[in-house]
């Protein structure tokens, strides 16, 4: 009876043994399932409260190693640092942080109590000179980026040391050190200040040009540097003369800089490596305007005609209204960028499409182009030009179908410009005189002056204004005794928007475009970039052609879109004739810039 008994108490108790393991087993699986759940949940979003702006952007930015990632207990105070630099980045030293998890473990909720920002009670700023001073390092230590009761920022800090190394440098200062640079903040009391002292050195001077190869052109790249043996050095100067060298026609590719580690006897010679163009070399390009249609361009250049640096140069274009080719060829006298003689070439075509207008034009010069103190391009010439004009229908309105011209003349150019392809900053004149007598050979007596100015300036970034003038006049006994081509007229793309191209002049008779003795015509514009490839515009453009006084006045105006590209905006305009009874409109674009 007591064995029974007993059996049955061992088969009730292995009973409840299983339940109770299978228990134990269900747990330690679900408690399993769980923590690898939590293992695999990973970090998504932040939410920055209590700050806003770069602040949060920064914060954001010290965090990002977080995301995708599981949060651990670990990472709390590693990212309760990081925010904590983040902050002190823009002098808030003394803020309350708290982190929380939400969302499942998925959002890291940032919850930022700022106090007030420490700002600069004390700025230090020392640049000890070997030997005199630098006005340029002067000024530059007055105008760094912190400022003494500013808030503190440790980026402008940075910037404030990465200028002044950056223009010691430029100066040529190569063996600058650094005495002190610290950033000193005192919590308790709320300050910061600032301490740098560097010692500049001595100030080294430009030493010998040294060339990669025995260049044919050696004598004009020396002309071409924009310094002298034994100046101080300035880095301007050798991108300057970088500039000046791709300017040439002779090479492919340009390359100069120092020789740092050869510098010796405060000098520091500068190294160009120039590679040479091909003996034969060939563009093709394209483009549109609504002025002259579709149109194509060919370029043939040979710019090692002799070992004196003389190069040709062809052109063919091609385009609805208009068909030229030009060549020329250049002598160099010392600065083969503007220093030169050239003998030029050329036949023309100009097909004036709305008043049935085909003209005919060859023509040769001589040109003398150089340099003046005051950086003018003057170029002097002598052209001998002969004319051809039909009209459609009836030739007899024109007295002088053909045109024989003696002119000599004189011209004045001058532009600065930054930017590039996309200049935000510019200037552009251009003054010109040509003279003919028909004691000369030529049909015609005549003086005809011309003077454009053109003005490009932008503000804050966004914003950005044009505005052009031109003026002509020629001094003549009658308009038809002019030839064709050197009459005034206006009108289109880069005259007056919302009238056809050349079709504002004073008319015969008959009502056919005869055009002007005088001119003037101007523009203003204003662009608004709402987009960083995008532009809005509105302008009005002006001006009058006549052979008395300028009495009738043509404007236009409209608005337009300006796309940015790397070779310049594409400017689509839509523009009407305000002063046309109609108030007709026109659309035109335009690929390039403005100036």
């Amino acid at each position: 009876m007591l064995v029974l008994l007993f059996n049955y108490k061992i088969r009730a108790f292995n009973q409840v043994s299983k339940r109770l393991f299978g228990c134990i087993c269900l747990v330690v699986a679900l408690w399993s399932h769980f923590l690898n759940a939590q293992a695999n949940v990973q970090l998504e979003t932040l939410k920055i409260q209590g700050v806003e702006g770069a602040v949060a952007q920064n914060v954001s930015g010290f965090l990002q190693p977080f995301l995708k990632r599981r949060f651990s207990a670990a990472d709390h105070a590693i990212a309760r640092k990081d925010v904590e630099s983040a902050l002190q980045a823009f002098g808030y030293y003394n803020s309350k942080i708290a982190l929380t998890l939400t969302d499942h473990q998925q959002t890291l909720q940032v919850d930022i109590a700022a106090q007030e920002r420490l700002k600069w009670n004390a700025i230090d700023i020392e640049v000890l000179m070997h030997s005199e001073a630098d006005p340029f390092i002067d000024e530059l230590v007055l105008n760094v980026p912190i400022k003494l009761n500013e808030p503190v920022r440790h980026d402008l800090y940075q910037k404030t040391k990465a200028q002044l190394e950056s223009v010691l440098l430029a100066r040529g200062y190569f063996d600058f050190r650094w005495i002190d640079s610290q950033l000193r903040v005192n919590k308790k009391r709320q300050q910061a200040s600032v301490v740098l002292r560097i010692e500049a050195g001595v100030r080294y001077r430009f030493g010998r040009i040294v060339m990669n190869t025995d260049v044919k052109t050696k004598t004009y790249i020396r002309h071409l540097a924009p310094f002298q043996h034994n100046a101080f050095y300035q880095a301007d100067l050798l991108s300057e003369f970088n500039l000046s060298l791709n300017a040439t026609p002779y090479f492919s590719a340009i390359k100069v800089y120092p020789l740092l580690k050869e510098r010796e006897n405060r000098q520091v010679p500068i190294r160009v490596d120039v590679y040479e163009k091909p003996a034969n070399s060939y563009e093709v390009g394209g483009g549109y305007s609504t002025d002259l249609g579709a149109r194509g361009r060919f370029k043939w250049s040979k710019p090692w005609v002799s070992e004196q640096g003389h190069f040709i140069e062809s052109n063919l274009s091609l385009s609805e209204q208009q068909q030229d080719i030009t060549a020329s060829y250049t002598i160099p006298v010392s600065n083969p960028n503007d220093d030169v003689w050239r003998v030029l070439g050329g036949y023309q075509i100009q097909d004036q499409v709305t008043d049935n207008v085909e003209t005919k034009i060859w023509n040769i010069q001589l040109q003398r182009q150089w340099l003046t103190d005051d950086d003018w391009v003057r170029t002097a010439f002598i052209k001998r030009e002969h004319q051809t004009t039909q009209r459609g229908v009836n030739v007899d309105n024109l007295p002088q179908v053909k045109t024989e011209m003696l002119l000599s003349g004189v011209s004045y150019a001058k532009k600065h410009s930054k930017g590039g392809a996309l200049p935000y900053w510019g200037n552009e004149q251009l003054f010109s005189v040509e003279v003919a007598s028909k004691e000369l050979i030529s049909s015609a007596s005549l003086v005809k002056v011309n003077w454009k100015n053109t003005w490009l300036r932008s503000y804050k970034a966004r914003h950005l204004v044009f505005a052009r003038v031109d003026l002509g006049a020629i001094i003549a006994d009658e308009i038809k005794a002019v030839p064709f081509n050197m009459r005034f007229f206006a009108g289109g793309d880069q005259s007056i928007r919302g009238f056809a191209y050349q079709s504002v002049a004073p008319r015969d008779e008959q009502g056919e475009l005869l055009g002007g003795k005088y001119m003037v015509t101007s523009a203003a514009e204003y662009n608004y970039q709402f987009l960083p490839n995008w532009r809005a515009a509105v302008f009005i453009d002006a001006g009058a052609v006549d052979n008395e006084a300028l009495s009738d006045w043509s404007v236009g105006g409209g608005f337009g879109i300006r796309y940015i590209t790397p070779i310049g905006p594409i400017r689509l305009d839509h523009a009407w004739g305000l002063s046309k009874a109609s108030k007709s409109t026109r659309l035109s674009i335009v690929i390039g810039p403005e100036i």
